[in-house]
């Protein structure tokens, strides 16, 4: 059974937190009573461009103090492979092309989303990660919970809340893991997206026996699932989205092939913005405006997509965008010498 576990001796008084943290005990504790007046709220929108998504960014110190709990506590935990986001893993890299490489070839994918996630972890939930997960004592446990949590929440857009997304289940997980294994069944979690699938035909019961027992699950930590993010698909069936069939994704991944790839409809966008580029390339000047500099950054960052999919397109487009940005100089220089060359004739 994959197990979430530390590694490491437990804290067992505030003067050692203090000293692993190199911060004087003083100011933690000075801190973990104002932390929730330590934010700035950075309103972001979903991907539907409408949503709000509510985030906040911890002012100085308390911003510095949660980086040493992730680099010193929190990055220590030895995390399952069946958890995939926000984690840094050089011996076994977590991305949502790892999440999406999971569930390739399946037949049966099973898609739940946590309804407010980051939210719904309370500073209780929190305390028993560091009591009971960590093993510190009760006042190491209460001061960590403090100095991560916002008004009795985890903060969305903190550095150690994805640390923490990831480990709030840890007691009832892997279990759950294993129920599924026995069933032949894969699991991954990147954050609050749950994926489920099967390489073999199910039968309609055992789907409904799933999605229980996920409910179930976030159940005992207060979450819910999100009703209008669950989705059952069986190979070669997309989702009906208005007029238009989307194929189904994991972490914006297709996974009916041998490989994770993008969506057809985001491959001929990628593919559309490269020729537009070519086309604006042909009235720069010497040097591209720095809007179009900013443009070239994020293309090639949709490239990278492409070729992290491993996507014959990825090389190629890549190639031409650099093809344009090299040419671009050359294009006024050869324009200029065809000027000269006819002057030069209407002279003589």
């Amino acid at each position: 059974m994959e197990v979430l576990y530390y590694p490491h001796s437990p804290v067992h008084s505030v003067n050692a937190l203090a000293r692993a943290l190199d911060e004087p005990a003083e100011r933690l504790i000075a801190l973990a009573k104002r932390s929730s007046r330590l934010y700035r709220y950075v309103p972001q929108k979903k991907k539907d461009g409408l949503t709000p998504r509510h985030t906040y960014d911890a002012h100085e110190p308390l911003k510095s103090i949660q980086r040493k709990i992730v680099d010193r506590i929190l990055s220590k935990v030895s995390y399952p492979t069946y958890l995939q986001g926000g984690i840094k893993d050089t011996g076994s890299p977590r991305s949502i092309y790892a999440n999406a490489r999971v569930h390739v070839g399946s037949k049966v994918v099973i898609l739940q989303d946590i309804a407010d996630f980051f939210p719904s972890i309370t500073t209780v939930h929190v305390y028993q990660l560091f009591s009971k997960l960590f093993g510190f004592s009760h006042d190491v446990a209460h001061l960590l919970a403090n100095l991560v949590t916002r008004e009795g929440q985890v903060p969305q857009g903190a550095s150690t809340s994805s640390y923490l997304a990831n480990l709030v289940f840890w007691d009832i997980e892997p279990a759950l893991i294993e129920r599924l294994k026995a069933k032949g069944l894969r699991y991954s979690r990147f954050a609050d997206d749950i994926t489920v699938s099967s390489k073999m035909e199910i039968a309609r019961d055992t789907v409904t026996q799933i999605i229980g027992s996920v409910t179930w699950m976030l159940g005992q930590k207060g979450c819910r699932p999100k009703r209008s993010k669950l989705h059952v698909r069986k190979r070669g069936q997309g989702l009906i989205t208005g007029e238009k069939v989307d194929a189904v994704t994991v972490t914006g991944l297709v996974v009916d092939r041998s490989c994770p790839g993008l969506p057809k409809k985001e491959r001929m966008a990628i593919r559309a913005a490269v020729k537009q580029l070519e086309e604006r390339a042909r009235e720069w000047p010497e040097r591209p405006p720095a809007e179009e500099q900013k443009a070239i950054q994020r293309l090639m960052g949709r490239i990278g997509r492409l070729i992290a999919c491993g996507h014959p397109d990825g090389q190629r487009l890549k190639a031409r965008v650099r093809l344009v940005i090299r040419r671009e100089p050359l294009i006024k220089h050869f324009t200029a010498r065809r000027v000269e060359s006819a002057a030069a004739m209407v002279i003589a």
